[in-house]
């Protein structure tokens, strides 16, 4: 099985959009594909092709699209819904989720594409003002017997703080990309999230991020006509998704042990608080599958509202601070001409 060329985002998006409205219209997924192999062009008629030899063959979906490189995320969904059945939901949930993936990233691009370019060019500006514009300031101060005033002492040494705190930065990132790749990535996937729910944002999105599909893949679970056990034995047994096998067993060991489900999620630090009410309030009313996808709507949606959110404010906070920057550049340089021709 030779696979000319990995699949984009938005060609995975597509595909699986258009494989799950077929799904809906009464194809199989075999009929679904065969159509789109003969209306598709290029290295994705032969991926096609290889989709359906290999399904014919007894393969799973899920297993066709791993080695086509899809995104892990549509991977997992693929999973679950060969342990519920609703291959259509899954299809549909999956394309929408790397939808929005490329849509916040290229959102995300957007806003911070011009704020880099002008950072970049307000630094070189602040290196030129420093190595050039004040020693030629400061020797001719010297020349003509002057003292500088306090506000261009102020911007001196504002100046050398800022480029001391961009050389900082830039170290200290660094130093994070090499401990990500030479120790983080090679701790348990456990030991992983406790350290990144110590960062204070990163913890709230990544809490969101797992009541959301921790409640929705169980929801679909429950639906399908498994018990909470079972599938809490499903997420276990998966490969895709290593800190979901983790928290299941560690779920699973509590509830032989008689703990509640929703008191272990309330002692977990890994998800919203009000993950646990909700599996408490669907247990007492026999609703837990039908809560537990309503809540789980309920959280993506909150979570994409807070990206937007942040998004709007990121660009207005980088152009402010390029706006003071440039600020005191300009006022850096005319200052001195000012105190000059005071004293003359």
């Amino acid at each position: 099985m030779k696979i000319k060329d990995k699949w984009s985002l938005k060609e995975q998006a597509d595909i699986l959009k258009r494989l799950s409205s077929m799904l809906e219209k009464g194809y199989t997924l075999n009929e679904a594909l065969s159509f789109l192999y003969v209306n598709e062009q290029g290295s994705k008629k032969s991926d096609l092709l290889i989709c359906i030899n290999q399904l014919s063959s007894g393969h799973s979906f899920r297993s066709v699209l791993s080695k086509l490189h899809f995104h892990r995320d549509v991977l997992s969904y693929l999973y679950f819904a060969e342990q519920h059945g609703d291959m259509e939901f899954a299809l549909k949930a999956s394309s929408e989720i790397l939808h929005k993936k490329m849509t916040h990233l290229d959102k995300l691009a957007k806003i911070l594409r011009y704020p880099i370019f002008l950072i970049i060019t307000v630094s070189i500006i602040l290196s030129i003002v420093q190595s050039v514009i004040s020693p030629q300031f400061q020797q001719l101060y010297n020349s003509m017997n002057l003292e500088q005033s306090f506000f261009s002492i102020f911007l001196l040494v504002l100046f050398a703080l800022l480029k001391w705190c961009g050389i900082g930065g830039f170290i200290i990132t660094i130093m994070i990309i090499l401990y990500y790749f030479f120790i983080f990535k090679k701790k348990p996937i456990d030991e992983q999230m406790e350290i990144m729910i110590k960062i204070p944002i990163v913890k709230r999105i990544f809490c969101m991020l797992h009541s959301y599909f921790f409640a929705l893949q169980l929801s679909n679970l429950l639906r399908g006509g498994l018990s909470t056990f079972e599938s809490l034995k499903i997420f276990e047994k998966q490969n895709i998704l290593p800190f979901y096998r983790t928290e299941a067993s560690r779920f699973i060991e509590k509830l032989k042990a008689g703990v509640q489900l929703h008191q272990i999620i309330e002692d977990s630090h890994f998800y919203e608080k009000e993950l646990a009410l909700v599996i408490l309030h669907g247990q007492a009313n026999g609703q837990l599958a039908r809560e537990l996808f309503m809540y789980s709507q309920f959280v993506i949606e909150k979570l994409e509202n807070k990206i937007i959110k942040t998004m709007a404010i990121i660009q207005p906070t980088i152009y402010a601070f390029v706006g003071v920057v440039v600020l005191f550049v300009y006022l850096s340089m005319l200052l001195p001409l000012y105190n000059m021709m005071e004293n003359l």
